[in-house]
């Protein structure tokens, strides 16, 4: 059976009088990547033919989709052709473009649009104001996202977040907050042609909406961090294109109908050269082609604690289940920065650590904190305590002339000991904790949940084929308590029944008993850990 002859689709003459088509003119200034514009009656064609996996991200009626593919897919053009799409079909629509860095977007999306979108389009630009407005009253706008607060004063019927691995979540979920913009949605009207309304319980008129077309696009690579946990695994739906075939777990009950994610290979652009993906995969690591040209989200690394979720818990009444438990505290101090109290219980017959309780404070005195403390630990015995409570020990150095933050803890009672400093030593005894199924966290503790499912390794590089030692220095004001809880409780928790142990497993009772009693901003330093390797508390940073 003959193959029928493929059409080839041609844009010479106007589909609307049949004159000739030429090049449109685009805003900066050069003919128009993809417009044509009639040379007798003012008619602009668009001839951008998407491919099937953009075309499928164009049409998805969901509120939020994950625009996602390695090198190669097009997502830069389906970016713009979508904002494109949105901001031309919708009167007085308000659309945001936002990336961690302004260069992400001035050399993707906003050059490309430029390059493409004709002149006459445009009615106002602001260069100070990064905005742009075109003749029905659209706007696009783009945003560094340095600091979700900034975003609080938007009202967008449209958002595209570029290269969203590298923002953080807390901006994603603020901008949901934001698409609220009823210009990209209609209105239902009744055989008669009227507009139809419902009655509140105070007699106000609510429109009934018919049509809504609000739209929030995230675009990223393949990544281990917020994309993955608050996007792809709760999707409603997960399209993969050409060769993506990986079977993704997701719980049912998290799924959101709102979400969708659509994931592409760099085999779905048949533009690409025909040796691209072998040039571009020649030498490299699995890792690297897995992720950047099979866009595998199950080959993205970078989560330090990637077993974390298993040990989270519905949240129980700690004074009920488990008032004897012995408790003990963690504390990381932040001015412009959140201020984080973590508690935790040890069972010791079932050796569990249960990390029951967060307080989270910002812009708060020595006195307010110290007082918030002191009410969350009122109902705690002296002898209930596993040890004092535990403080970042960057926030203590000695300072000759002037107190440190313990001392001033110190004036209203409490007497808190520098938590231990090793990065290393510290991710080593969490991440055994959680492997071992010695811990626990409920499901109060939000703040620390959110920063510990999305905390992750600098990114590994091919210039760097060994992972940086150190997790990313942000987003941890809460994990950081964590960690020195479970630095200073024995590998097993069940072991409290023999004592506490230090990090290298000594009693603690026996290298502290000349100190007994004394506050530790009190005691003497041990001349034998003067040197330049201790840190300012006399505790040396023990590498593992």
């Amino acid at each position: 059976m003959s193959k029928q002859p493929k059409t080839i689709r041609k844009f010479t003459n106007c589909p609307r009088c049949n004159s000739p088509l030429n090049p449109a003119v685009s805003f900066s200034g050069t003919p128009s990547t993809f417009w044509l514009e009639c040379t007798k009656c003012n008619t602009f064609v668009n001839t951008y033919m998407p491919l099937p996996h953009q075309e499928a991200v164009h049409k998805d009626t969901h509120k939020l989709i994950g625009n996602f593919g390695g090198y190669g897919t097009g997502k830069s053009l389906t970016d713009y052709q979508d904002l494109l799409k949105h901001t031309l079909i919708t009167p007085n629509a308000d659309a945001m473009v936002a990336a961690n860095i302004s260069y992400q977007y001035e050399q993707t999306v906003k050059k490309e649009l430029e390059k493409d979108i004709p002149g006459c389009f445009v009615d106002v630009y602001s260069v100070k104001n990064q905005r742009m407005v075109l003749l029905n009253g659209a706007v696009i706008q783009y945003r560094p996202l340095d600091d979700p607060n900034k975003l609080r004063s938007n009202n967008l019927s449209y958002f595209l977040i570029i290269e969203g691995s590298e923002t953080g979540a807390e901006s994603f979920h603020q901008l949901k907050t934001r698409l609220r913009n009823n210009a990209a949605t209609l209105q239902a009207i009744d055989e008669n042609g009227d507009l139809v309304w419902e009655v509140d319980a105070n007699g106000r008129q609510i429109p009934v909406i018919a049509h809504d077309w609000r739209k929030g696009v995230v675009e990223s690579n393949p990544d281990a961090g917020w994309v993955k946990t608050d996007m792809l695994l709760v999707s409603d739906k997960i399209y993969q294109y050409g060769k993506a075939n990986d079977e993704y777990e997701q719980d049912p009950a998290t799924k959101d109908h709102n979400i969708s994610s659509h994931i592409a290979t760099t085999h779905v652009n048949t533009f690409l050269p025909n040796d691209y993906i072998a040039m571009i995969s020649k030498n490299k690591p699995e890792w690297w082609v897995n992720r950047f040209v099979n866009s595998s989200f199950l080959y993205a690394e970078g989560l330090v604690y990637p077993g974390v979720r298993k040990v989270i818990i519905p949240g129980f009444d700690i004074e009920q289940v488990g008032k004897h438990w012995k408790r003990i505290v963690a504390f990381d101090y932040g001015l412009s920065d959140n201020a984080v109290f973590l508690f935790g219980a040890v069972d010791e017959q079932a050796g569990l650590l249960y990390i029951y309780k967060e307080i989270v404070m910002n812009n708060n005195n020595i006195e307010e904190l110290a007082q918030a403390f002191k009410l969350a630990t009122k109902d705690i015995p002296i002898g209930g305590w596993i040890t004092q409570p535990i403080m970042d020990p960057k926030n203590n150095k000695r300072d000759y002339n002037k107190k440190d933050l313990a001392s001033h803890f110190l004036d209203y009672g409490i007497a808190f000991k520098p938590g231990h400093v090793s990065v290393d030593a510290r991710i080593m005894r969490l991440n055994t904790y959680i492997e071992t199924d010695r811990i626990r966290i409920m499901d109060y503790c939000n703040y620390l949940i959110s920063e510990i499912t999305d905390y992750k390794f600098e990114e590994r590089t091919l210039d760097n084929t060994k992972r940086q030692v150190k997790p990313q220095d942000k987003n941890n004001h809460a994990i950081n308590p964590l960690e020195w809880i479970c630095m200073e409780l024995p590998s097993n928790p069940a072991n409290l029944t023999m004592g506490v142990y230090n990090v290298q497993g000594l009693e603690l009772g026996e290298i502290r008993e000349k100190n007994k009693g004394i506050p530790w901003q009190l005691q003497d330093d041990d001349d034998s850990l003067d040197s330049e390797e201790f840190t300012g508390f006399g505790i040396p940073d023990y590498e593992f």
